[in-house]
């Protein structure tokens, strides 16, 4: 399993600490194992085979997001959320 710490291809913002914690609170919110979140998030970036990609991500807003600190893996575990609560 790809995490999301470990992909690459995009000018990262957030700490590690910031992604374990974003992953726990989405897993938490979602109902969700954290493992079964970072892999599905993980695969939506790493894949290029989905319909977004590091820098399709990283572009998904247009200004800064303070929310996300600018991070395409933030960007994209919060697409995915928003896409399991509808």
């Amino acid at each position: 399993m790809t995490e999301l710490k470990d992909i690459e291809g995009a000018e990262f913002t957030a700490s590690d600490d910031e992604i374990d914690q974003a992953i726990e609170e989405a897993a938490d919110d979602l109902g969700m194992a954290p493992e079964k979140v970072e892999e599905e998030v993980a695969y939506i970036l790493d894949s290029g085979t989905g319909r977004a990609n590091n820098e399709g991500v990283a572009g998904a807003a247009a200004s800064d997001n303070e929310d996300t600190n600018n991070d395409p893996r933030l960007e994209a575990l919060e697409m995915y959320k928003l896409r399991q609560e509808l």
